[in-house]
């Protein structure tokens, strides 16, 4: 049985009708890229799966459990974790403050400690206010508030390397290597798609709400209708 498990998932906003009968899995310990144009529908779905919009058909079963339509703050005891595109940290706290109140569990300087190590550039900032961060700093804080309350087993990432440095795209994408080596699964939406091709075991492409195509990430990298139709390289 897969860990996760997306069966003819529909939904979307008031008259717009976004996600469309979306098949997916993904596996234990498994990075799972989700790519495809602007507009395709990969955050709302991600927002589907995440409890944050309800879906209109379909369902979602996480280890065996139906998820279909949770309540958010009910995700991370299902065993689920996300970090959104926005609004995924709180800029009038700091580095410190941010990772304490999303502390849900015991031993949280234990946890705190292996996050830095994780993140040395956190350690640097603990008391500075998200808001004053760097664009890299803020995403790395966003990906441990969300890794501090481990174990969880699928971790949903909405665009982790937008509009950052070269430098910090590497460092994102490193993070996501530790996060499937220390057993836990990825979902990732991202439009630096050749990145996410080249570290996921499997993609999904998604367009017009619906997935188009789905294979490995060596094959999709190598087959020349992914390369020209979404990849912009002839």
């Amino acid at each position: 049985m897969s860990l996760f498990t997306v069966a003819a998932l529909e939904s979307g906003y008031a008259d717009q009708h976004i996600v469309k009968r979306v098949d997916m899995r993904v596996e234990r310990a498994e990075v799972v890229a989700l790519i495809g144009p602007n507009g395709a529908g990969k955050s709302t779905l991600l927002d589907t799966i995440a409890g944050l919009l309800k879906p209109r058909r379909g369902q979602v079963f996480l280890d065996g459990c139906e998820i279909t339509g949770i309540d958010p703050e009910k995700t991370l005891s299902a065993g689920l974790a996300y970090v959104p595109q926005a609004g995924n940290i709180f800029p009038t706290l700091t580095v410190y403050e941010t990772l304490q109140v999303c502390y849900r569990r015991d031993r949280f300087a234990a946890a705190l400690e292996e996050m830095l190590e994780l993140f040395p550039r956190l350690r640097q900032r603990l008391r500075t206010r998200a808001g004053l961060l760097s664009g890299g700093e803020r995403q790395m804080l966003a990906i441990a508030r969300a890794l501090i309350n481990r174990p969880f087993e699928l971790l949903l990432m909405d665009e982790p390397s937008a509009a950052l440095s070269v430098d910090n795209v590497r460092a994102i994408f490193e993070r996501i290597a530790w996060i499937r080596q220390n057993g836990i699964a990825v979902l990732l939406v991202e439009q630096n798609a050749v990145k996410a091709l080249q570290v996921c075991d499997r993609a999904y492409v998604m367009e017009n709400g619906g997935i188009v195509l789905e294979d490995t990430g060596t094959a999709l990298l190598g087959s020349s209708v992914v390369r020209e139709h979404y990849l912009g390289i002839r």
